[in-house]
């Protein structure tokens, strides 16, 4: 486990210094770089220390290059020296011994065939008895290849400042060429991806998963193994994820319809390069007796020559650990240079205590590890923490105080092996180390080693449960009962979304509803009441046995759960009255309240009229009846929302309230006349009623009488169709029932005559063969009944009289021919005995002959003399024949 620094397996710091100006100060140490200073331990301002023994090698990057030191200054004291060897061992052949202020000048590795490394070692001796200056030399790189430069590029292409910046999981592509300014017969080329992982070729692509500076080395080699100088061809930094710990719900939990306020606070992290990668995988401990046990971590990242300076440099130190017994045990940390920090001594007053969850089995199975971190920030030491306590007890994990102080390490290189050492020193115990780690204060790692991006927009994704939002905090009224989730978004500049989402638990929701009123059927005065008798009605199906009802006299003791009503079984109340009920989930604690009306109320039933109907045309005495038209009546000024009216057939099921007619809207009598039991009760209380009747009649049917049938001649055209004197019909169908108490009208269909509508006049044509309804009403209940005639439409014979007297008399004063208006197109001419046309006459402007002539030279002179005329008559009608007959006129 490591804390509070992001974990990154430093490729960055493989090659320190190769383009940067770094010093490197003598120490057991191997350097890599083509550029920088070269000192003695006391760097460029101190002098070195007495008693110093330490091996430098100082290689170049690239293959067949040599190195090269030119020593600016020089100066020792006497009884040190400087040996310098041309290799890359304090082994190899020796260049010089130098003394005092003889300075070795420029100091170069032979060519390959002599010393293949390219590389210098030096090996510094200081005596105890004085110091000095010591030297600073120019580091260099000195190289017989030709010229190669390489050019990469990649997908995603980089930003301005050359860094390609990608999110967590993306792929980078990358493709090199590379320039020869001699020859490329030959060359061959890879990539060294900065995983490790090595690609031949001129082109590869890397999958980055983990936040992380990653530095890609396109890699051109020449046939005589000269490559080109850059080692750093392409920059990686993947995005790292926000730290979304301040996005808090103020409630996890809530009861339904309930609202919460969600924080949205979001923060970038920051990178560091993990200078000090944690040990994991398991050590055994195994029991030993004052046996050491050493595991160690290489550091390389900080700079060369980077010493630690100050007790807060080192954050702390952590262990993740298990022993069957903590009471034998030294616990150490040793830096580069061997100076030391303390976090548990022998003896110590461990006792009985465990580190972590051991298994004291005499086995070598690991327990469970508990983390132990040691830390100034801490009181007590772990020695100090420890009280009697029984055998096998483990010790807390947490944070512990170490035994010396960080400060011991002031001095020591920052890079190198610092090492944890354990000493068993009692036998019977075992135990492992699964993870231990340094901490380095983020303050001293290389600022190259670090990175953070910027915000870009943070914003909730859309829900319709956000009711409010002020910044990036929002208040939330969750829909649903069960999990409800609320997810925000954050984008940096990277161009990369992170997501956070927030759960709330919400409990079901209490789906109690407002109870009917409890009413007191009377008007006034004391009463008891069951208050419980709501409880199913106030559940709404909810189970009894999960929910509690209670019941207060205020709505504030009712949310405040206090002064419940203790007699709510037998309440006595003495005017209108609300009780406020609390519904409790025996589960979750959520309550919902419903306010009952306890309510002082009568139930009345208004008389009313019998309802009336006119019997059918089957004078069955049997009507249907809509029994509810009577309510507004009954109810007079109650209100219809409170009452209920029920129907009855006798007077005891409308007590009881049982049998009621199922169908008062249409309701046909059983009885003429008959009796309907009416209840009224109260809607919320069924108890609390009142009755009363009323009666049903059906109403007889007026005696109507029969008329006889009807029978008149066709007129032009002949259709068979033609108007009847119905009226004649009057009396018959009256049947000796007076005309002002009764109405009589005729109708086409038995429809028309019981709807009164369609009605006949005396002048409307009638089809041949029709039935005629004759309706006679009562004008005082409007009842009605029905006969019918039927009507005979014919075809009359023409007839031909021979003469007539138009003098006046009013009697035969025309030539009146009946029936021939029948016909259409009749044309009559009257002639003299001479055969002179006296007068004509058609169908379409019929005037009867009434003796003055309108043809001849005597048209209009008067009436014709007493004699003897003739008359023709054309019908044209083939199917008729024509008529030639005589006329006397006489006077």
């Amino acid at each position: 486990m490591k804390l509070n620094i992001l974990t990154f397996f430093a490729f960055l710091f493989i090659s320190v210094g190769v383009s940067a100006q770094n010093t490197f100060i003598m120490n057991d140490a191997n350097y890599t770089s083509c550029s920088g200073s070269f000192t003695d331990s006391g760097d460029l301002t101190g002098n070195y220390s007495n008693g110093e023994s330490f091996v430098t090698t100082i290689c170049s990057p690239f293959p067949l290059d040599a190195i090269q030191v030119s020593f600016n200054s020089f100066d020792l004291a006497s009884g040190d020296l400087l040996i310098i060897y041309d290799g890359d061992t304090a082994t190899s052949p020796i260049i010089g011994v130098f003394l005092g202020t003889n300075s070795p000048g420029t100091v170069i590795a032979s060519p390959p065939a002599t010393n293949p490394s390219g590389c210098l070692t030096f090996r510094f001796i200081s005596d105890s008895s004085n110091t000095a200056p010591g030297w600073e030399g120019t580091i260099q790189c000195v190289t017989n290849c030709q010229s190669i430069s390489n050019t990469v590029t990649t997908t995603p292409a980089p930003d301005g400042d050359g860094i390609i910046r990608v999110c967590q999981g993306d792929t980078v592509s990358f493709t090199g060429t590379t320039q020869f300014s001699q020859d490329s017969t030959g060359a061959t080329y890879e990539f060294r991806l900065a995983d490790g992982t090595v690609v031949s070729g001129q082109s590869a692509s890397e999958v980055y998963n983990s936040p992380g500076i990653y530095e890609i080395d396109y890699v051109a080699f020449d046939q005589l193994g000269c490559r080109d100088r850059q080692t750093i061809d392409a920059t990686v930094i993947v995005s790292t994820t926000p730290d979304f710990s301040g996005v808090v719900a103020a409630d996890t939990s809530l009861c339904f319809g309930e609202s919460t306020t969600i924080t949205g606070n979001v923060s970038t992290t920051q990178f560091f390069a993990d200078v000090a990668p944690p040990i994991t995988g398991q050590t055994f401990l195994p029991d030993g007796s004052g046996v050491a046990y050493q595991t160690c971590i290489d550091v390389t990242g900080f700079p060369a020559g980077s010493t630690f300076a100050s007790a807060s440099d080192l954050v702390n130190v952590f262990i993740d650990i298990e022993h069957s017994y903590m009471g034998d045990l030294d616990i150490t940390l040793t830096a580069p240079n061997g100076s030391q920090v303390k976090f548990l001594t022998y003896p110590n007053s461990g006792g009985g205590r465990f580190l972590g969850n051991a298994l004291d089995d005499g086995t070598t199975t690991p327990g469970v590890g508990f983390v132990y971190t040691f830390t100034e920030a801490a009181t007590q030491t772990l020695d100090q923490s420890t009280g009697p306590v029984a055998f096998g007890t483990p010790m807390p994990a947490g944070s512990y105080s170490p035994e010396d102080p960080f400060s011991n390490f002031i001095g020591t290189p920052l890079n190198g092996l610092w090492c944890l050492d354990i000493v068993d020193n009692l036998s019977i115990d075992n135990g492992y180390i699964f993870e231990w780690g340094i901490n380095f204060n983020p303050a001293i790692i290389p600022a190259a080693g670090s990175y953070e991006p910027s915000e870009v927009l943070t914003e909730w994704q859309t829900n319709a449960d956000i009711t409010a939002q002020t910044g990036n905090d929002i208040t939330v009224t969750p829909s649903v009962a069960g999990q409800n989730c609320y997810s925000i978004d954050f984008t940096d500049d990277f161009g990369c979304t992170y997501t956070e989402t927030i759960c709330i638990d919400v409990a079901p929701e209490i789906t109690s509803t407002t109870p009917n009123d409890i009413i007191v059927c009377q008007s006034s005065g004391a009463a008891t009441v069951d208050l419980t008798v709501r409880n199913t009605d106030v559940l709404n199906g909810l189970d009894a046995t999960l929910y509690d009802v209670t019941f207060y006299n205020s709505q504030a003791d009712a949310d405040a759960d206090s002064n419940p009503i203790l007699n709510s079984t037998a309440y006595n109340v003495t005017t209108n009255e609300t009780v406020f009920v609390r519904i409790t989930d025996n589960t979750s604690g959520c309550f919902n309240t419903e306010t009952l009306d306890v309510t002082y109320n009568t139930s009345a039933f208004n008389s009313v009229n019998d309802l009336e109907a006119c019997d059918d045309l089957s004078a069955d005495g049997i009507e249907n009846f809509d029994l509810t038209s009577q309510e507004a009546g009954i109810l007079g000024s109650q209100d219809p929302a409170d009452y209920v009216v029920s129907y009855f057939n006798t007077q005891a099921d409308a007590d009881a309230n049982t049998n009621a007619i199922t169908t008062p809207q249409s309701y046909d009598n059983v009885s003429n006349p008959e009796t309907i039991y009416v209840r009224v009760s109260n809607a919320q209380d069924q108890d609390c009623y009142a009755t009363g009747t009323f009666d049903l009649v059906v109403l007889d049917l007026p005696n109507i009488g029969t008329a006889s049938d009807l029978t008149e001649c066709d007129n032009a055209p002949l259709d068979l169709r033609t108007a009847f004197v119905l009226s004649a019909q009057d009396n018959a169908i009256l049947n000796g029932l007076s005309p002002a108490s009764y109405s009589v009208t005729y109708h086409l269909s038995l429809t028309d005559a019981e709807a009164g509508s369609g009605s006949l006049s005396d002048t409307d044509d009638i089809n041949d063969g029709s039935t005629i309804y004759a309706r006679l009403t009562d004008a005082n209940t409007g009842c009605f009944n029905v006969s019918t005639f039927n009507v005979e439409v014919e075809t009359c014979e023409v007839i031909l009289p021979e003469g007539f007297s138009p003098n006046g008399d009013t009697i035969n004063d025309t030539f009146v021919i009946p029936n021939i208006e029948q016909f259409t197109n009749f044309e009559l001419k009257v002639f003299n005995r001479y055969g002179t046309v006296i007068y004509e006459t058609r169908a379409q402007n019929y005037q009867e002959f009434a003796g003055i002539p309108n043809k001849g030279p005597l048209a209009g002179d008067g009436l014709l003399p007493v004699g003897t005329y003739f008359y023709t008559i054309q019908f044209n009608d083939s199917e008729v024949e024509d008529v030639a007959r005589w006329l006397y006129i006489n006077y």
